[in-house]
């Protein structure tokens, strides 16, 4: 059976950028098998009309009613069957081209989890909020010290999984403390982890970040104490 790839991308108002996502990938994985199914986190804008009028096999639409990044992600690994997921949010700011590198290490067996490592590429220069910068930094350091890691950069929404990795992961958080969350599992449950660095680009006019440094913040780093205090959850 060839190798099927799934492209995920959770959505939440992002009429200015999803279409060029969507279109990217249709280009970049044009010689692959692969589907991109982009889950509607219930937008009060036109990401959700613009998602349906693609009338392309290729791209599946679903709405999801439970707010939070953790939730959608959530329903789309329980869902979705594939050998390769490929993780990226809609708001166009991750090189895409990138993929084709994160699939062959995972098709490769080189490793269970592909991260793009934001942190060693431009992420101060072309992100304007200071204390999101900070933040990231300060979080992947508290990480590594309390598990022992050398990551890069473990909150980036860019990310390649094989299926052994997906059938072992039970996601608990609801919002943006998702990444956090799967990093912590992978770091605790010894899965393999690539780090490759990307640059990201600014998003474009009219197109705002969903994540509140101060509130979400605080949610990540009580995620980070309560999975220190959890089991492992690996089983192969």
């Amino acid at each position: 059976m060839e190798y099927e790839i799934a492209v995920l991308i959770p959505c939440f108002n992002e009429e200015k950028t999803i279409q060029k996502v969507i279109d990217d990938f249709l280009i970049v994985l044009k010689n692959y098998n692969f589907k991109i199914y982009a889950y509607d986190n219930a937008s009060n804008d036109n990401s959700a009309k613009i998602i349906k009028n693609f009338n392309n096999e290729k791209v599946k639409y679903k709405f999801v009613k439970q707010k939070g990044k953790g939730n959608v992600i959530k329903q789309m690994l329980k869902e979705i069957q594939a050998d390769c997921y490929v993780l990226i949010d809609g708001d166009d700011t991750y090189p895409v081209e990138k993929c084709l590198k994160m699939i062959e290490l995972i098709k490769n067996n080189n490793c269970d989890m592909v991260v793009g490592d934001r942190l060693s590429g431009n992420f101060k220069e072309k992100n304007s909020r200071i204390f999101h910068s900070t933040g990231n930094k300060l979080i992947t350091k508290l990480i590594n010290k309390l598990f022992d890691a050398s990551l890069k950069d473990v909150m980036s929404g860019y990310r390649v999984f094989n299926k052994n990795f997906v059938r072992n992961l039970n996601i608990l958080t609801k919002g943006f403390e998702i990444e956090t969350e799967i990093s912590i599992f992978a770091l605790k449950n010894k899965f393999r982890i690539i780090e490759i660095p990307i640059n990201i680009k600014k998003r474009p006019k009219g197109s705002k970040s969903k994540l509140n440094t101060y509130i979400d913040g605080f949610k990540v780093i009580k995620t980070i104490f309560y999975f220190k205090g959890q089991k492992n959850e690996k089983n192969i």
